[in-house]
C-alpha cells in the first residue's frame, strides 16, 4: 500500500513512462490491434505459370517477422520467412516493405495446389503467432485427360439394357461437366462422381460417369459418345464407343423340306435350314440326318441384310426312298458364347407312286359314293328321256286316232243319203 501511495505522488507523464518500462513487452503488443488481409480468397493458375499470393498487414506497425505456410501446420518449413531469410519457393514482391508481404511462386506444379496462410509472429518470442490471414485457396487449372469409355465385358442381346462408364482424371478445379450422346443426341447420365486423384488436399481430380441405355437391333452402327467440358479446355473432349461391339442379335431360324412333307416315293427332296437376322457374324450351323450323322448339309455363303444383320443357309439333298421314310433331320446353330440351338424335322414318304394310285386298287368309300351317285343320275336321265319319248308317242297316237274318227263320220252320212235320193228319183 505504501508503494502505491508513493506511485500516486509521481507526476502523470512519469507514471506512463514507468509503466512502459516495467510492464512485460508481450503485454504491450497484445494490447495493439493488427489484421492480416489476404485477397482474393481463391486463385486459379495453370500448371507451369507463376502464382502471386497477396498479403497486407493492417494496423499497428509491430515488430516481428512474417511467414507463409501451405496448410495449417505451423511446424512445417515455411514457403517464405522474412525473419530468417528462408525462401523455399516464394519470392517477395516488395522487399523492405513493413506492410506488403506478397510473394510470387514460379512454375506452379500440381502439388502446389492448396490453401496458403500469411502469418505475423511476435518479435522476440519464438514461434509465437500474433495474427494470421484467412488463407488463399489455390486451384490448379489442369486439363482433364482424354476420356476412357468402358462397356459390358460380354455382348448384350437386343432389347436388354447395357451399362457404360466414362472416366477422366488429372484436372483442376473440380468443376467439370460430363455428358453422354447417342448418335449426336444428348442422353441423361445416371450418375457422375468427382473424386480426388489421390489422398492429398485439392490437387487433381477424377470424374466417373455412368449411363444405362437399352440396346436395339438397329444399333449395329450407332455410336455412344462421352463428352467432357472443363474451363481449361478450348473445345470439349470426346470419346465414342461403337455399340455394335457389344450388341448381340439372336438368330431367327427354321428347318423345312422342299417339297413339303409328305412326299411321293422316289422324289428328290431338299432339306433347308435357314438362320436369319443375326449379329455379329459369329454364327455357325450344321445340318445332318440323325441316323447318318456323317452325311452333312452344304453351307451356303453368308449374306448381309440392309439393317446390318446377317443370314445363312445350309442344304441337304436326299432321295425319298422307302428307307428314308420317317427319317429325322437336325439343324444345330451355335452363336459365339451362347447355348446351342437345335431344330428337328421328319420326312414322311408316301410309298405308292401317284401315277399308279388308281390302278388295281379298291376304290375308297367316298369314291364308291360318287360312282353310285353318278350311275343314279345317268339312270334317272335315261329314264326321264324314255318317259318323255313315251309321252310324246302316246300324245301323237291319240291325235292320230282322233283324226281317223273325224274322217269316218262324213262317209257314213253319204251312205245313208243315197237311198233317199234314189227313192225320190
Amino acid at each position: 500500500m505504501a508503494a502505491l501511495r508513493s506511485f500516486k505522488r509521481i507526476p502523470g507523464p512519469l507514471q506512463l513512462l514507468l509503466l512502459l518500462i516495467l510492464l512485460p513487452r508481450d503485454l504491450v503488443v497484445t494490447g495493439q490491434k493488427m489484421e492480416v488481409a489476404q485477397l482474393p480468397e481463391t486463385v486459379s493458375v495453370k500448371a507451369g505459370d507463376s502464382l502471386t499470393l497477396k498479403c497486407t498487414l493492417i494496423g499497428a506497425n509491430l515488430p516481428g517477422g512474417v511467414r507463409w505456410y501451405k496448410g495449417l501446420d505451423r511446424n512445417q518449413p515455411p514457403i517464405y520467412s522474412d525473419t530468417h531469410g528462408v525462401s523455399n519457393q516464394g519470392v517477395r514482391l516488395v522487399p523492405g516493405s513493413n506492410t506488403d508481404f506478397s510473394i510470387n511462386i514460379p512454375n506452379i506444379r500440381p502439388e502446389d495446389a492448396g490453401t496458403y496462410y500469411c502469418v505475423k509472429f511476435r518479435a522476440g518470442v519464438s514461434d509465437k503467432e500474433l495474427a494470421s490471414g484467412k488463407g488463399t485457396q489455390v486451384f490448379l487449372i489442369a486439363k482433364p485427360s482424354q476420356p476412357v469409355v468402358r462397356g459390358p465385358t460380354r455382348r448384350v442381346a437386343a432389347g436388354s439394357r447395357a451399362t457404360f462408364n466414362c472416366s477422366t482424371e488429372g484436372f483442376s478445379p473440380p468443376e467439370i461437366t460430363v455428358s453422354w450422346l447417342k448418335d449426336g443426341k444428348e442422353m441423361q447420365a445416371a450418375q457422375t462422381n468427382i473424386l480426388n486423384s489421390d489422398e492429398t488436399e485439392s490437387i487433381l481430380y477424377r470424374a466417373e460417369s455412368t449411363v444405362e441405355i437399352p440396346l436395339e437391333q438397329g444399333d449395329m452402327s450407332s455410336q455412344l459418345t462421352c463428352q467432357i467440358q472443363h474451363r481449361s479446355l478450348e473445345a470439349p473432349l470426346q470419346k465414342s464407343f461403337p455399340l455394335g461391339d457389344v450388341l448381340r442379335v439372336p438368330p431367327k431360324f427354321c428347318l423345312e423340306t422342299s417339297p413339303p412333307s409328305p412326299v411321293q416315293l422316289n422324289t428328290t427332296v431338299t432339306v433347308i435350314c435357314s438362320v436369319e437376322e443375326f449379329y455379329p457374324d459369329d454364327t455357325n450351323m450344321e445340318l445332318f440326318i440323325n441316323n447318318a450323322p456323317s452325311r452333312k448339309g452344304m453351307v451356303g455363303p453368308r449374306t448381309s441384310n440392309p439393317d446390318g444383320t446377317f443370314s445363312l443357309k445350309t442344304y441337304l439333298e436326299v432321295m425319298a426312298t422307302e428307307d428314308r421314310n420317317n427319317s429325322q433331320f437336325s439343324c444345330v446353330v451355335q452363336q459365339k458364347s451362347q447355348s446351342l440351338l437345335t431344330l428337328t424335322t421328319k420326312l414322311a414318304v408316301v410309298m405308292q407312286p401317284e401315277d399308279h394310285k388308281c390302278l388295281g386298287s379298291a376304290p375308297s368309300s367316298a369314291q364308291q359314293q360318287s360312282l353310285l351317285v353318278l350311275w343314279l343320275l345317268l339312270f334317272l336321265n335315261k329314264a326321264a328321256v324314255l318317259l318323255l319319248l313315251s309321252c310324246l308317242f302316246l300324245t301323237k297316237m291319240c291325235r292320230c286316232k282322233k283324226a281317223k274318227s273325224h274322217s269316218r263320220k262324213p262317209q257314213e252320212i253319204k251312205g245313208s243319203e243315197s237311198p233317199v235320193r234314189n227313192t225320190y228319183t
